[in-house]
């Protein structure tokens, strides 16, 4: 084994555990801030239109395996609402959506200690994440320096940033690529079976499941190994 990729978001770092009350609370929030800058709409159509646009989006993700960048979202809403969208309100949308995110966010125990072993043996190290709502990739890359985990990173490859969702096979090629690594000598390690374990198989890769509460089960995809702790992590590096 020469390289380790990982997921970010339920893998390394944790996160909410079900999207739909951050969202709403994010959507909420750009409501009352077009308000104060003038918007005159009762809430509850905002929120259903927005609501709207971004599960139409979500399943375009999910079917296409394509990122749509938060940046096209807010655009358009601006455009609907008639706001102004120059780039300080863009830039206010993305940290009202970003702002929820960190509410609860915090390192998984040991993930340190992990990447530390894995670089102080010689692995390269990458990272593979679908970006949440399609933020640029400067904002997990705060979280990832605020927690101290950036440093550890070879390669790190962010949706938003490639135009692609996990499971396209071509994120994870690209991984093993930038890495300098065969995808035979590779193994992922996420928490998503449907976009890690799936995408990560499909390739020829050798793919470890990390348990998590963020995660849907799916008796088809069947993962190399499963963890719930880095310590585990052990076996399968040189199997």
């Amino acid at each position: 084994m020469k390289a380790v990729i990982f997921d970010l978001g339920h893998t390394l770092i944790d996160y909410y555990h079900e999207w739909r009350t951050p969202e709403l609370k994010a959507i909420t929030k750009l409501y009352s801030h077009l308000v104060s800058l003038g918007l005159e709409v009762d809430e509850e159509p905002f929120v259903r239109d927005v609501t709207s646009i971004l599960e139409i989006g979500r399943r375009k993700k999910t079917e296409d395996l394509v990122e749509i960048p938060l940046r096209e979202v807010l655009q358009r809403i601006y455009e609907r609402y008639g706001c102004d969208g120059d780039e300080d309100l863009m830039v206010d949308g993305f940290e009202i959506f970003y702002g929820v995110l960190v509410e609860h966010r915090k390192p998984f125990p040991g993930t340190v200690e992990m990447l530390e072993g894995l670089k102080a043996r010689g692995y390269a190290v990458g990272l593979v994440s679908d970006v949440a709502w399609g933020l640029p990739s400067d904002y997990p890359q705060r979280d990832m320096q605020y927690f101290g985990l950036d440093a550890f990173f070879d390669d790190m490859i962010f949706s938003t940033d490639v135009g692609l969702r996990k499971p396209h096979p071509r994120l994870f090629k690209l991984a093993a690529y930038n890495l300098g690594a065969c995808i035979e000598d590779s193994l992922f390690v996420g928490n998503s079976l449907q976009a890690d374990i799936k995408g990560a198989l499909n390739v020829g890769m050798r793919a470890i499941l990390k348990e998590s509460c963020y995660y849907e089960h799916d008796d088809a995809i069947i993962p190399t190994g499963k963890i719930s702790s880095w310590d585990e992590l052990e076996q399968f590096l040189d199997g």
